[in-house]
């Protein structure tokens, strides 16, 4: 059988991600375990970096099907939308479909795009020899680290070709990368397709076989057939995962799935017990002041990402940012509460020392170091949507909200990195430096603070 590439339009440019979703990645197996992110993807694999599993899903060996004809199979996909399986399930039903149908495929994956900072698209991948299958969000950095000629997802989602490629050479005759992986794992033929959906790239789905000769001419056509009719499910794929995202990117990742429920009433939410942090970066003003607004920007992006890694690492998830601070809770709920205080203090101790080491970031150069101050307090909040009618925000207002703020007011006098408050530190139960009792502004009664022994 001879390779194949059939392009309908040449290769176009990436365009922004504000103008539609769209895909720009590669295809890849299984996540590596060593190497840095540039040679794997150079390579032809996912870098653990570059991707992160978020879901997977394995049908009981009892429960797949033995006996499944293909028109059954396109009959499932055309279904009504209420019918059809979400997500994992109907990918994994129509995958054991075709094996019992008689089609000798070892993996199926489909590539879909999504709007979000940090991702550029998900991969949906099947294998028959695990039974497993799983859906990864794949970083934006394998689309600068890939060229487009190495690159089949591109290939086939921008420039619409139709790929078909023999697994049993040597290294030297396969033209992309991943292909070795595949023909080590025991594939023989690979095919991969365009399928046209909602957006302005289309999807890809690729099929690999480990039948020695490889796939029929009527299997090829019997597949190109039925992955049209994947394209129903894959919108509804691409839908979701653009909505989950962008609510995560936007309100966090515990608060993005609430509203996605229906939790979008004005002055409906909860009572909720937490640790209160909010954070705020000395001499901003000065700084803003005098430093062009984009190199400023690049700075504020270093200050939070340092900041984020250390809250989400420690169990906490930020609201919002103000201006050159931010507000972010670690619930209690059911926890340990001495536990959660314990984690906030790592993690709070960890992002002031993230922010010391930016001082050889880029964007920092020539610059004096950043310096931020931190407080704690735990209280009981109201967290649930608050705003006008057509205009909402889901964040926490409550006196605890209050008092965090002027505690960190208090810190920045004070000269303190970290400060906590009386309440913080009963619930803590450690070791900590006495700063006094203080008056706060606007509120009535004073607090004992205390900074890290």
């Amino acid at each position: 059988m001879a390779q194949t590439s059939a392009r309908r339009n040449p290769p176009r440019r990436l365009h922004s991600p504000g103008r539609r979703p769209k895909l720009s990645a590669m295809t890849g197996t299984n996540p590596r375990t060593a190497g840095n992110v540039a040679q794997a993807m150079q390579a032809g694999v996912f870098a653990p970096e570059a991707v992160v599993v978020v879901e997977s899903y394995e049908r009981a060996p009892a429960e797949r099907p033995t006996e499944d004809t293909i028109d059954a199979i396109a009959e499932r996909l055309t279904a009504p939308p209420n019918r059809i399986p979400s997500g994992l399930p109907l990918f994994d039903q129509f995958a054991w479909g075709l094996v019992a149908a008689g089609i000798p495929v070892l993996r199926i994956t489909g590539h879909v795009g999504t709007i979000h900072p940090e991702f550029l698209g998900t991969t949906v991948t099947w294998w028959r020899d695990t039974g497993v299958t799983t859906r990864v969000m794949i970083k934006h950095e394998i689309a600068d680290a890939i060229p487009y000629e190495k690159n089949p997802v591109r290939r086939v989602c921008e420039g619409r070709e139709t790929l078909r490629r023999r697994l049993d050479l040597p290294d030297e005759a396969l033209d992309f990368p991943v292909l070795a992986e595949l023909r080590d794992r025991g594939g023989t033929d690979y095919l991969a397709l365009p399928v046209e959906g909602m957006h302005e790239s289309a999807y890809m789905v690729t099929f690999v076989c480990d039948r020695p000769s490889g796939f029929t001419e009527h299997e090829t056509s019997t597949l190109t057939r039925l992955t049209q009719r994947l394209a129903i499910f894959i919108d509804r794929l691409s839908q979701q995962v653009l909505t989950r995202t962008l609510l995560a990117a936007y309100l966090g990742e515990r608060t993005g799935p609430k509203v996605l429920a229906g939790e979008i009433r004005r002055g409906h939410g909860m009572e909720l017990t937490a640790v209160l942090w909010s954070s705020d970066l000395r001499g901003f003003t000065e700084r803003s002041d005098r430093l062009p607004g984009e190199r400023m920007v690049a700075i504020l992006n270093a200050l939070f990402d340092a900041q984020a890694s250390a809250i989400r690492a420690h169990g906490g998830e930020i609201l919002k940012f103000i201006g050159d601070g931010l507000l972010a809770i670690f619930p209690i709920e059911d926890q340990d509460a001495a536990k959660v205080a314990r984690g906030a203090a790592a993690a709070a101790t960890a992002a002031i020392a993230a922010v010391s080491g930016l001082a050889d970031h880029p964007a920092m150069a020539g610059e004096p170091p950043l310096g931020i101050v931190i407080a704690l307090h735990v209280g009981t909040v109201h967290y649930g949507n608050i705003g006008a009618a057509d205009r909402l925000d889901f964040t926490v207002i409550g006196p605890a909200v209050n008092l965090v703020s002027r505690v960190e007011a208090v810190a920045k006098a004070l000269g303190e990195p970290i400060v906590v408050t009386d309440d913080f530190a009963r619930l803590f139960g450690e070791a900590l430096r006495p700063l006094g009792r203080h008056t706060l502004r606007g509120l009535a009664t004073p607090h004992e603070l205390f900074a890290p022994a």
